[in-house]
């Protein structure tokens, strides 16, 4: 594994060959805020001690988080991410992905996410899917908007979810989902749709909001 013990700017870079950060253990805080990745980027397994930023960053390709580790706090504020893996990744402190752009698939599968996450007005154009995650802290999707298909299955809301003035284009599926805190569902737009599903989408917004 290798290991940087300094801090790490590489903020405002642009870059042209595929960037490769799998196993990387950043030992100091770590500065992407602005960066364009534009061959994608591999942070598989990654561990990052400190803070980290990749606030409006823009990763063309992919970019695969999967299994890495954040210690502190993780700022993707306004990022742009043509597909993204952030499947089995753990976040112990605050992550905020507010005015995120997802252009592709976006992957949380088995994510744990032990603080507060913040994903308000993000925009997701492909599949969303936040399948199996633990959410321990609050959770807000606020003003989120999911183009696509969106999956909350198995996933586990520990403190408080917002999904408030969120717009779901298709039906989403919260299968087996648990809210231990309740949920709110605001003003929430859902489809016009008279299945079964939707109608029971629509009892457990109901519910939760209650």
């Amino acid at each position: 594994m290798q290991i940087v013990k300094k801090t790490f700017d590489w903020a405002g870079r642009v870059l042209d060959e595929p960037a490769s950060f799998a196993g990387v253990e950043f030992h100091d805080e770590v500065y992407f805020n602005g960066t364009m990745f534009r061959q994608g980027a591999d942070f598989t397994g990654a561990v990052f001690h400190q803070k980290v930023w990749f606030e409006a960053c823009r990763f063309s390709r992919k970019a695969d988080f999967s299994n890495a580790v954040f210690y502190e706090t993780v700022e993707f504020r306004d990022a742009s991410f043509d597909d993204l893996a952030m499947k089995e990744a753990t976040f112990y402190k605050d992550v905020w992905f507010r005015g995120g752009k997802f252009n592709a698939q976006t992957e949380f599968e088995k994510a744990l996410f032990h603080a507060e996450v913040g994903f308000g007005q993000s925009v997701f154009a492909g599949r969303a899917d936040f399948s199996l995650c633990l959410f321990e802290g609050n959770a807000g999707f606020d003003n989120a908007e999911f183009i696509d298909e969106a999956s909350f299955d198995n996933a586990v809301f520990i403190g408080k979810a917002w999904f408030d003035v969120a717009k779901f284009t298709t039906v989403p599926s919260f299968d087996r989902a648990r809210f231990e805190n309740g949920a709110t569902f605001e003003n929430t737009t859902f489809p016009e749709d008279t299945s079964p599903v939707a109608a029971q989408l629509s009892e457990l917004a109901a519910r939760l909001t209650g």
